[in-house]
């Protein structure tokens, strides 16, 4: 069974479309939480609608939002997502058979993005496919592990064994650099889900990516970079 935690803020538009969507893809047992960072649109209301558990916590960063849903999850696997992505029919399914082996303790997808230029599209699926490659070569090597935290599926066990998500800027490699080498992670390029370009439209691509790349590092020099202040914490 799947707890599936999607952390939003004003996520109206975006948020129907996804649970329509995730429904049909439930079994008995599995439940959707959004966590909800006091929305002044109609998000808690449209969550609710579509049958979702609303979890209402103050805007402390969006990977601490994924953890609080997390404490809150009833069930073993959590599976993370955010609030603008598409999914294809099989997205559960595919996670599920994953988990179906009970040496598997986390899997993560690939995201693609949504835009209006087939250009700047191509541009940020290439990115995006490069870094998730690049990350499965360094846990050959390593065992540490990075999977995205927008598209990812983990044991519970191992998500907490080191605290979950915190409240920095990429915080799912700031996992990666707390968590020790770990086996048992699949990645899994046919699990896709498809974002918006928003991201990148409010900074500009490269400022984001820049962004990003300072954030990594931070996260294993120092305590990482903190999302409500944005510098790197001492």
């Amino acid at each position: 069974m799947l707890s599936i935690i999607i952390p939003t803020l004003n996520e109206e538009e975006h948020i129907r479309a996804l649970l329509a969507s995730l429904k049909p893809q439930l079994a008995p047992g599995d439940e959707v939480i959004v966590v909800d960072s006091h929305s002044k649109d109609r998000t808690a209301d449209v969550a609710k609608e579509h049958g979702a558990r609303i979890l209402l916590r103050a805007k402390k960063g969006v990977g601490l939002a994924r953890t609080e849903g997390a404490k809150e999850a009833a069930n073993d696997i959590l599976v993370f997502i955010d609030a603008d992505a598409t999914l294809p029919d099989d997205f559960t399914g595919r996670i599920r058979k994953h988990f179906s082996d009970r040496k598997v303790m986390a899997v993560g997808g690939l995201d693609l993005y949504h835009s209006d230029s087939k250009l700047w599209k191509l541009a940020y699926d290439t990115f995006s496919a490069g870094v998730l490659q690049s990350n499965h070569l360094i846990h050959i090597a390593t065992g540490k592990f990075w999977i995205p935290a927008n598209n990812c599926a983990m044991r519970k066990d191992l998500f907490f064994s080191i605290g979950g998500y915190r409240s920095v800027i990429c915080e799912d490699t700031d996992f990666m650099a707390r968590c020790p080498p770990t086996k048992g992670i699949v990645y899994d390029t046919k699990l896709r889900l498809t974002l918006s370009d928003r991201r990148f439209k409010e900074a500009g691509f490269f400022r984001t990516v820049a962004l990003w790349g300072w954030s990594n590092v931070a996260a294993f020099v120092s305590d990482g970079v903190d999302v409500m202040k944005g510098y790197t914490k001492n």
